[in-house]
């Protein structure tokens, strides 16, 4: 079993990606309201005022998407699902997605449809 996950940039993707989820069968997926580190920094540390200018344009949130996933071929299924939606992870604009080996799971796994 894995850990998908997906730190989304791009808001406006987000219901494309639940849905391509869907569609694969992941249905345990928790959807996670984030900041990016440089917003904090910049924000509440004042010694680090100055990465303002340097700092990437965009959005200062992202979200965060994470699911057990049960099967190895399923990134690679939701990869292709995610690029016939003209959403590119290649661009780093977008975000970025990987999995983490789960050990051990213990919980409501009637709530996970694999």
């Amino acid at each position: 079993m894995k850990l998908l996950v997906i730190v989304l940039n791009k808001e406006n993707f987000l219901d494309d990606i639940l849905s391509g989820l869907v569609e694969l069968g992941v249905m345990g997926a928790t959807v996670i309201e984030s900041t990016r580190m440089s917003e904090i920094l910049v924000r509440e540390i004042p010694i680090f005022a100055g990465l303002r200018q340097m700092r990437r344009e965009g959005r200062a949130y992202n979200r965060v998407i994470i699911a057990p996933v049960e099967k190895k071929e399923t990134l690679r299924e939701l990869l292709k699902v995610l690029k016939e939606m003209d959403i590119d992870f290649t661009s780093p604009e977008t975000g970025f997605l990987f999995t983490i080996p789960i050990e051990d799971f213990s919980g409501g796994m009637e709530d996970f449809e694999f």
